[in-house]
């Protein structure tokens, strides 16, 4: 009586490095082998030749606009900063160079249409140590950006005068992948490798489409928009003490329990745009009492009530003192006060 040999196959693949998010990383060995064993093969089974490859260099590189509206300027201003995000989606770490391009007049973004050319533009990259774009942001280009890392760029562009409300200058920022290849040495630009050769890390463009360029060349590219608007700038002070000692001046007077300062609030709008729904709140500090009846707009006394002189105190919100001027025109300059006692 014949008996059926038992067969058994097992594959064997092997690498050197566990994957990331982004994909096996680039110059990884992966080998397979194949073992064969049965009941009538002998000792040890057969193992098969190891055929292996090298993981290519996948460039996959992301810009984004980071804040998903128009940034609002002034006419004459210098460096108006706007914000991207660039990824690297690819599996080894590279170089990327960075570029600034005013796109052509008539295009559309964030429901405004360019009109005007920005001028000076210039790209930072984040450093780091301070939040937001500063003097410490000095690097032009992206060094040794990590598989699945992102970095902040900024794009700083001077806003020609004579500019009028809701004119719109569109840019773009385009990130170029460079070699990686030591920390503060700006690579080469990489180029993709046409013939496929298992035993060679190579490169492979994988990126998508951009806005200024098509998929698969190792860049890409996002845009962000300048809208001229009004720039609000705002300012507090004391413009008079009244101490209990008969004192009433604004300084010299004896900052005590019962003294009654005048608080003054300057609001300045440059530029020329309507500012919709202009709210402005002043809460009283912990220890001091509103002095009911003191509210004063632009020289013109104003009620305590919620009504028709758009100001009031505690109604709008507790212990605040509330203007609501609501639609205005910049360019604007307004100020209210207030008296508030010391407990």
């Amino acid at each position: 009586m014949n008996r059926l040999p038992a067969l058994l196959l097992a594959f064997f693949v092997t690498w050197t490095a566990t994957a990331q998010g982004a994909g096996t990383p680039a110059g990884i060995v992966i080998t397979n082998t194949v073992l064969l064993q049965c009941d009538l093969c002998g000792p040890g089974g057969t193992t098969s030749n190891t055929p292996s490859f090298v993981v290519d260099n996948k460039v996959n590189v992301t810009v984004a606009e980071s804040d998903g509206d128009a940034t609002p300027v002034i006419a004459g201003q210098a460096s108006a900063v706007t914000r991207f995000t660039v990824t690297n989606n690819g599996n080894a770490a590279q170089d990327y160079a960075l570029a600034v391009a005013n796109v052509a007049s008539g295009a559309s973004l964030f429901s405004g249409i360019d009109n005007f050319d920005a001028s000076a533009c210039f790209a930072r990259v984040e450093s780091g140590a301070v939040s937001g774009f500063d003097p410490t942001d000095t690097t032009s280009f992206i060094d040794e950006l990590a598989p699945d890392a992102s970095r902040t760029v900024y794009v700083a562009c001077s806003i020609p005068a004579g500019l009028s409300a809701s004119d719109q200058a569109i840019v773009s920022l385009s990130a170029t992948t460079l070699a990686g290849t030591a920390p503060g040495v700006q690579g080469a630009v990489v180029m993709q490798d046409s013939a496929n050769d298992p035993a060679t890390v190579q490169v492979v463009f994988a990126d998508i489409a951009g806005s200024e360029e098509a998929a698969r060349d190792g860049r890409h590219s996002a845009r962000d928009a300048y809208r001229v608007g009004a720039l609000l700038s705002l300012s507090k002070s004391v413009i008079n003490v009244q101490d209990p000692f008969g004192c009433s001046a604004a300084s010299g007077c004896r900052i005590v329990p019962g003294s009654m300062l005048t608080y003054r609030i300057d609001v300045v709008a440059s530029g020329s745009s309507t500012l919709d729904g202009l709210v402005l709140s002043d809460p009283l500090p912990a220890n001091m009492s509103y002095v009911a009846g003191s509210i004063v707009v632009d020289g013109v006394a104003r009620t305590d009530a919620a009504d028709a002189d758009l100001a009031d105190f505690g109604i709008s919100q507790p212990n605040t003192v509330t203007v609501s001027p609501g639609s205005v025109s910049a360019p604007l300059s307004t100020w209210f006060s207030f008296r508030a006692l010391i407990n």
